[in-house]
C-alpha cells in the first residue's frame, strides 16, 4: 500500500506562500467565528459551508461551489482548509471530496499549530488577495468519491463481517459509555444512548496528533493503525459522534497513508445512538 500525502500541507508551507494573491485560506470553526487569525483568511461557522440549510445532509456540489465563491476561492484559487479546532477543517475537507472536489487542502493541525508555531496573524500583517472571478467548475462526483461515505443501515448489515473493521475516534469516556459528549463539554449530550458500535475498536483522534494538533509522522501513523486495525480488512468504517474525529482519522489513513477501503459513517453517535432498535455495547 503506497504511502502518499495528497491533501495536506504543513503551517510553514502556508506561511512561504502568504503573499499569494491566489491563496484563498477558509478557516473552519466549531462555532460562529470572530476576525480570522491568518492574515488574509476568511472565516466560517462549519455547518454554514458543509451541510443543507435544512435537512441533515451534504451540501450539493453546485451550492458547495457557491459558497466557496462567496468566501473568495473558485476557478484558480489555492484553497486551504484551517481548523479551529482542526478535525473541523478535516470534515470539510472530507464533504467536498465527497462531492468530488479534489483541488483543497487541509492545513496540518490548523490555528493550533499556526499559533504553536507563532505564525503571523491577521494583527500583524496584512495581505493582498484577488477573489476569485469565477466559481469552481461543479464536478460529477464519482463512485469512489461517493464511497468515501457510508450510512446506517449499511453500517448495520456489515456488524458481524469478520472482513470489516469499525475505529471508534471518540474519546475513553465515550467509547466505554461514560458519556455521549467529551469528558470537558459542559453538557452531556448528543444522543439518547450511552455506549458504542457493537464491535468498534478504539482510535482516540488524538493519539493521531502531536502536542500542536499536527498528524504525527506516517511511521507513528502506521504503527497505531496497525494496532488498532489488527490485519489487512476490506473495509474500514470510521466514526465518532458527529464526524470531525472520525474524517481526521480519514485524512490519517486515507489522504496520508494511502489506504482506499476507508468510509465514514456521517451520522455516528449522534444517529446510532438515538435510532430505536439499533444494537449498542458498553
Amino acid at each position: 500500500m503506497p504511502l502518499i500525502t495528497r491533501g495536506v500541507v504543513s503551517v510553514e508551507e502556508i506561511v512561504e506562500d502568504l503573499a499569494n494573491p491566489r491563496l484563498v485560506v477558509i478557516e473552519v470553526h466549531a462555532s460562529q467565528p470572530s476576525a480570522p487569525l491568518i492574515p488574509g483568511a476568511r472565516a466560517v461557522f462549519w455547518k454554514d459551508l458543509a451541510w443543507h440549510p435544512l435537512d441533515r445532509e451534504l451540501a450539493d456540489g453546485a451550492e458547495l461551489s457557491l459558497r466557496l465563491f462567496a468566501l473568495g476561492a473558485g476557478g484558480g484559487s489555492r484553497i486551504v482548509l484551517a481548523g479551529e479546532p482542526t478535525q473541523f477543517a478535516a470534515y470539510l475537507l472530507w464533504t467536498l471530496r465527497v462531492r468530488g472536489f479534489d483541488q483543497v487542502s487541509y492545513l496540518d493541525g490548523g490555528l493550533e499549530a499556526w499559533r504553536a508555531i507563532g505564525a503571523p496573524t491577521g494583527e500583524q500583517s496584512s495581505v493582498i488577495r484577488e477573489p476569485a472571478t469565477e466559481p469552481l467548475p461543479v464536478p460529477v462526483a464519482s463512485a469512489a468519491h461517493e464511497a468515501l461515505r457510508i450510512g446506517r443501515d449499511e453500517v448495520r448489515s456489515l456488524l458481524d463481517a469478520d472482513d470489516v473493521v469499525l475505529l471508534d475516534y471518540r474519546t475513553p469516556q465515550e467509547y466505554a459509555g461514560e458519556r455521549v459528549s467529551g469528558p470537558t463539554a459542559p453538557i452531556d449530550h448528543g444522543a439518547e444512548r450511552h455506549g458504542r458500535i457493537p464491535g468498534a475498536r478504539p482510535l482516540f483522534f488524538r493519539e493521531l496528533l502531536d502536542e500542536h494538533g499536527r498528524l504525527k509522522p506516517k511511521a507513528e501513523l502506521q504503527a497505531l493503525v496497525d494496532r488498532a486495525v489488527g490485519g489487512d480488512p476490506r473495509l474500514i468504517v470510521n466514526y465518532c459522534r458527529l464526524s470531525h474525529r472520525s474524517t481526521l482519522g480519514w485524512i490519517a489513513l486515507s489522504e496520508v497513508l494511502g489506504y482506499d477501503n476507508v468510509r465514514v459513517y456521517d451520522g455516528s453517535w449522534t444517529e446510532w445512538g438515538s435510532i430505536v432498535g439499533f444494537p449498542i455495547e458498553k
